[in-house]
């Protein structure tokens, strides 16, 4: 079965970078603290790596919009050359959770290259809303191979016509999107049947509740007959041996 898929194109952005010379965890950690910046590095292409400070609202700003999965346009002050990238890896604080760290891996516009591309679903399957099954998501991303230019920042597809029994694999966005290059038979999606009736619900609750009763009564036999064997050693027996520890 084929399925319809849409396609969102990524964003560019723009982002002026700083010649970076801070060196060292000290020097580093203190960037933000001192001069509100960011470090990063951009890298790849068979060129040397690039260390860089970026603002640190203006950095978190852009990626709030969008920017993880933007094309960016780097631009270093004083350089008049600039660089094409993509977020490669961002690194948070344990504690705080505010971005620490940046890595950026350049990309040639024209270069094929293959990269994970977030999977959306829309819709409330059928089987779900009426049939009373549940959904189960087994992939949120896909591989895509294609120009840079051209790579999409997400791929959507609707779910609302699926039945209890039915999935949706790889094979099936193939016809609609041939750059994913996932294996075909991977599953997507798919709804499962309800695992009891309400009338079953009901009968493994009474039971469950039956048992638990049972089991309460011979819990507090036990207690009585513990209290009464422990008031023996008031009654004259010998204290227990850490009593005044």
């Amino acid at each position: 079965m084929a399925v319809a898929v849409k396609i969102y194109q990524r964003e560019t952005k723009e982002l002026a970078l700083q010649s970076r010379t801070e060196r060292g965890k000290g020097p580093v950690g203190r960037l933000r603290r001192e001069q509100s910046m960011l470090p990063g590095v951009v890298y790849g292409h068979k060129q040397e790596p690039r260390n860089f400070k970026v603002l640190a609202h203006t950095l978190e700003r852009t990626l709030a919009d969008g920017g993880r999965n933007a094309i960016f346009v780097l631009n270093e002050e004083g350089d008049d050359k600039s660089e094409r990238a993509v977020v490669r890896e961002i690194q948070y604080h344990k504690v705080r959770g505010d971005i620490v760290h940046i890595d950026f891996l350049r990309i040639d516009a024209d270069e094929e290259y293959t990269a994970s591309v977030p999977l959306i679903t829309v819709g409330v399957p059928t089987g779900v809303s009426i049939g009373g099954g549940a959904l189960q998501h087994s992939l949120t991303a896909v591989d895509m191979h294609c120009v840079a230019s051209q790579m999409p920042s997400q791929v959507e597809i609707d779910i609302t016509y699926l039945e209890i029994g039915d999935s949706i694999h790889i094979g099936d966005l193939l016809e609609s999107e041939s750059r994913i290059v996932n294996d075909a038979e991977v599953t997507i999606v798919s709804v499962l049947s309800p695992r009891l009736t309400i009338d079953e619900e009901e009968e493994a609750a009474a039971a469950a509740a039956a048992e638990g009763e049972g089991e309460g009564e011979g819990e507090e036999g036990e207690e009585v007959e513990g209290v009464e064997g422990e008031g023996e050693p008031d009654a004259g027996g010998d204290a227990p041996a850490d009593a005044d520890s």
